[in-house]
């Protein structure tokens, strides 16, 4: 009786363990083990995704965030869903932080600024290092278009993918940040891809006397803002010159020419009624993954 009791009892708990889960078909929850600390993502393979070499979205969360809550909330997966490409969800590290002089424990990516506000006596991980290991898993586990692979963050997500424009540009083929920006102009451009930067006219580092930025031809002028563009263009060895358009919710500035070799460009835009989120057509009309999905698809390795 004791044993049959055991049993049943096992058998009760590993059914609870799976409605729990809240696995969706297509999505894996995957560990890799990397300079000597656990590593965690998401890689959610939707069901029409069948055709060979399948295109590759990677989506860095901010400060705090993880791989399972941009899952759920970027908008990616439902655009994977209608347009048949893999979504990857990393999470990143946690570290003892100095937030304006408050220490807190939170998960960070190694952007090039971590190292400036780590605790003292940390260890940090090579994050570029740790997306180069999950591009070789998919190799290995699924049929991927290389020439397709893209890279999009969030805030603290989009410092970091400011750093892979540079640092893994040779795996990528564009990338697009939201309300982040790159850390450390010290990182060289392996090679010169396309790249796409937002910001919401409603976060705070931009606003002037408590009153959201301007969505006008002139919002780029604003001075700090002006100089984060700049330095991404300089990086990118793109002209400051632009033409600009009006969109809704949306300027948009395009940058065309290039000042080196490479054929790359470069697209900048002050998102309207937009304070510090990830657009996902719910806290916002704009969807960002639309709007980067659109972005991405031109371009190829």
């Amino acid at each position: 009786m004791g044993s049959n009791f055991l049993i049943l009892s096992v058998a009760i708990l590993m059914s609870f363990h799976l409605v729990y889960t809240g696995d969706t078909e297509g999505k894996k929850d995957c560990y890799i083990n990397l300079e000597g600390a656990g590593r965690h993502f998401i890689v959610y393979k939707p069901a029409m995704a069948e055709a060979k070499k399948v295109p590759v979205v990677f989506m860095f969360h901010g400060t705090s965030g993880n791989g399972e809550k941009f899952y759920r909330i970027s908008g990616w997966k439902e655009k994977a869903d209608r347009e048949g490409f893999i979504a990857v969800f990393p999470s990143a590290l946690r570290y003892c932080v100095d937030d304006k002089g408050k220490v807190v424990n939170t998960t960070k990516w190694n952007d090039g600024k971590l190292v400036h506000v780590a605790c003292h006596g940390q260890t940090l991980r090579d994050d570029v290092l740790f997306f180069r290991e999950m591009v070789n898993y998919l190799r290995s586990n699924y049929d991927i278009d290389e020439s397709m692979i893209y890279a999009s963050g969030f805030s603290n997500g989009a410092n970091f993918v400011s750093r892979l424009t540079m640092e893994a540009s040779d795996i990528l083929a564009a990338t697009a940040m939201s309300a982040g920006y790159l850390q450390d102009t010290s990182f060289v451009a392996k090679q010169l891809i396309p790249s796409f930067l937002t910001v919401g006219n409603m976060e705070e580092k931009l606003q002037s006397n408590g009153k959201p930025l301007e969505v006008n031809i002139h919002s780029i002028e604003t001075p700090g803002l002006n100089a984060l563009v700049l330095r991404m263009l300089y990086k990118l060895q793109l002209s400051d010159d632009y033409t600009y358009e009006r969109k809704p919710y949306m300027a948009l500035y395009r940058f065309d020419n290039n000042t080196g070799t490479g054929k790359n460009i470069f697209r900048f835009a002050v998102i309207d009624s937009l304070p510090h989120r990830y657009p996902n057509g719910t806290n916002h009309p704009l969807v960002m993954a639309d709007i980067f999905w659109d972005y991405f698809s031109q371009f190829k390795k």
